[in-house]
Order: C-alpha cells, then sequence, then structure tokens
C-alpha cells in the first residue's frame, strides 16, 4: 500500500495511466496499491525476458507462427485476471482482431493492448458462432508464460463465467412463424404434420398436444394443402 498525497502534478498524470494499464489499483483516494499484473512483470527475470523476448519479436516481424502468433518464451501472449481484464504483449493485427472478437478493447499502445471479457463481448462472440470452449481454448492456448504459475491456467471463475453467458443465450431461441393446434383428429393432425416434415419447414411439434410450429413458408405450404384436400373431398374434421 503506498500514499499518493506528495505525488507531483507529473506522478498523478503517469498515475492514471498505470491505473487504465491494470498495474495501479486506487481503493481510495489517496491509497494505491500494486495489482497482481504488476507484480507478476516485476517478479524476476523470466518476466522480463519473456516480455523483452516478444517486443524483440513484434519489432522485427520475427517468431509468427502459421496461426499469427508471436512466439515467447513460453508460446504465449496473454494475461488474464480473475477481475476479466486482459493484457495482450502483441502488436500483431490479426491477433488483435482475433481479440476482438471476444474481447471488449479499451486501450492500445506499442507491444501491449488492454481490454475486459465482457457479457457484451461474449454475447457478440456467441452471434457471430463462436463457442465458450473455443474462447477457452484460445485463452489456454496463448496464455503469457506467467500465467503457467497458475492452475487452472485460466482462472476458473472466469470459465465458468464464459459458459454461463453461452448458457444464457441458448436458453431462449426466437423464431418467427405460426402455430398449428386444435387438429380434432389425429389422422389430419399426421397428415398435415408430415407434409410440413416433407418441407423441412417443423419448428417444433407436440403430438399429445396436437401442435406444431412451422415457418412462414412451412404455414403458406401448409395452408396449400389443407385448401387442396378440402377441394379434393378430402376434407378435415
Amino acid at each position: 500500500e503506498y500514499s499518493t498525497e506528495l505525488f507531483s502534478t507529473t506522478y498523478q498524470s503517469v498515475l492514471e495511466d498505470l491505473i487504465d494499464y491494470g498495474l495501479v489499483y486506487k481503493r481510495q483516494p489517496n491509497r494505491i496499491y500494486p495489482t497482481r499484473l504488476a507484480t507478476t512483470l516485476t517478479s524476476g527475470a523470466s518476466a522480463t525476458a519473456s516480455s523483452s523476448a516478444v517486443s524483440s519479436q513484434a519489432q522485427t516481424g520475427a517468431g509468427v507462427s502459421g496461426t499469427g502468433t508471436v512466439a515467447t518464451a513460453g508460446g504465449g501472449f496473454i494475461i488474464l485476471e480473475t477481475n476479466y481484464r486482459l493484457y495482450a504483449y502483441t502488436e500483431n493485427p490479426l491477433q488483435i482482431a482475433i481479440l476482438n472478437l471476444f474481447v471488449s478493447l479499451r486501450g492500445r499502445f506499442s507491444n501491449l493492448v488492454t481490454g475486459s471479457i465482457t457479457r457484451e463481448s461474449v454475447r457478440k462472440a456467441l452471434d457471430n458462432g463462436i463457442t465458450a470452449d473455443q474462447i477457452i481454448s484460445y485463452l489456454v492456448t496463448h496464455a503469457h508464460p506467467q500465467m503457467h504459475k497458475n492452475n487452472p491456467l485460466i482462472p476458473i471463475t472466469v470459465q465458468d463465467q464464459i459458459r454461463l453467458w453461452e448458457q444464457e443465450k441458448n436458453r431462449v431461441q426466437i423464431a418467427e412463424g405460426y402455430l398449428w393446434k386444435e387438429f380434432t383428429a389425429s389422422t389430419d393432425y399426421n397428415l398435415v404434420l408430415e407434409h410440413a416434415r416433407s418441407t423441412s419447414s417443423v419448428v417444433w411439434e407436440n403430438e399429445r398436444a396436437r401442435m406444431f410450429f412451422v415457418t412462414p413458408d412451412g404455414h403458406a405450404s401448409c395452408r396449400d394443402f389443407v385448401n387442396q384436400r378440402m377441394r379434393e373431398g378430402g376434407g378435415f374434421a
């Protein structure tokens, strides 16, 4: 814990940048604390060496794998905290574009991108066809060497929350269409249902209640089918 009461205007300005980078946390107006990221990056030579390797390779364009990953000593560039804050030591446009698919990016600096994994950013990824398991797999595959000290590698709270957001999205699905019901005879119900199935337009069905839900195109086809049957004398009860 450190006091900021004697900080000059310049130091106060730098402090705000450090807070944005996730290196410092301000709990009270005049009290600051180094975050886990700050202590990790300054904990030893291995962290410094890994960071320097990333910087050198990103600047020269060397060490880029076939998937567009900047090669570090441990093969990764992402640091993820339990508060969903993410720090990516890269300036590779492809890597940044991939992160932008499921991360709410907040800042971009030389060789560093910061952001957060939020409900909105994950929902956006899910809407684009990306699954929760794919997001987690990407984070694991490209985790910074310092993350490999953790067990599990990715905070379990973050993993669980990403999967919960996916379940939340999949809980309710909206489909436009028409509900067919009130069939007086099971033969009539089965006849129309089989026609709807033949056009691959059935969204939902309940045989016990003699109801089924079809797409708008399926509804028009079923209506024409019923009208034709009635004209031909097949009739419906």
